[in-house]
């Protein structure tokens, strides 16, 4: 089976069409989404909806969806996100901020866990380095943990001694999972990638073949700019949006 793994799509349509018409092409029969519908972006009320339509979907609660049910998280945003997720709450419909209200923090199934940030954490942590690897190991089940948060697509692999972490910087790689290991896979962010690439980034998990395949995919971004434009979003959000950061 093929799965979609995608994250922070942060209102941004044009990023978030281009990515599942791309799962579609790559015949996609079910979806892992790591959280952050919101915050950013000029359509987060468009982007709750494609995403929570999708079938066979897993999805976790990200901290910018959180701040509905946990306002005081704003205090940890920058001036810049704190703006733009005061706009996406004005966007949002009242079933919309039920919906994202009702998210989990973590869903665990059967060889794989998904949530935003670190198993110690869900919501806030970002989990980055091989230290955190070693303090999260048994807090996780499963063979994968499906994460978020940081922006940058990158796999940490190990044991409960030993891990190694890789950065993807490739528009197609593919990672062949070791049955010896664990994994920590981020796919990167589709509406705000952060490692200098605008296009958006995303996965697909082959449950037949064990691998991970990280891919890239342009779209309209100057489209999502007018938006944001016309939005009187922050300029330097919509400056960024085109440098990957």
């Amino acid at each position: 089976m093929k799965v979609g793994v995608f994250s922070d799509v942060h209102g941004n349509l044009e990023a978030l069409e281009a990515c599942l018409t791309r799962f579609q092409q790559e015949k996609v029969q079910g979806y892992i989404y790591c959280g952050d519908f919101i915050g950013y972006g000029p359509d987060p009320e468009k982007c709750v909806k494609k995403i929570l339509e999708l079938p066979l979907l897993a999805c976790v609660l990200g901290n910018h969806d959180a701040v509905f049910a946990h306002p005081e998280l704003e205090e940890f945003f920058n001036i810049e996100a704190r703006n733009s997720l005061e706009k996406s709450k004005g966007y949002l419909s009242e079933k919309s901020i039920r919906a994202l209200t009702a998210l989990p923090v973590r869903v665990q199934k059967p060889g794989y866990t998904v949530l935003h940030g670190t198993p110690r954490d869900p919501v806030k942590e970002y989990f980055a380095s091989c230290g955190q690897f070693q303090e999260n190991y048994l807090l996780w089940e499963g063979d994968i943990c499906f994460v978020g948060h940081t922006h940058i697509p990158f796999y940490m692999k190990g044991t409960a001694k030993t891990c190694s972490i890789y950065v993807s910087n490739s528009a197609d790689a593919t990672v062949r999972l070791d049955p010896n290991m664990r994994y920590i896979i981020n796919p990167g962010a589709v509406g705000k990638p952060r490692d200098r690439d605008p296009r958006a980034s995303f996965g697909i998990w082959d449950t037949q073949l064990h691998t991970f395949r990280f891919l890239r995919q342009e779209y309209d971004l100057k489209k999502t700019q007018r938006k944001m434009e016309k939005e009187r979003m922050p300029a330097f959000l919509i400056e960024t949006l085109a440098m990957g950061l």
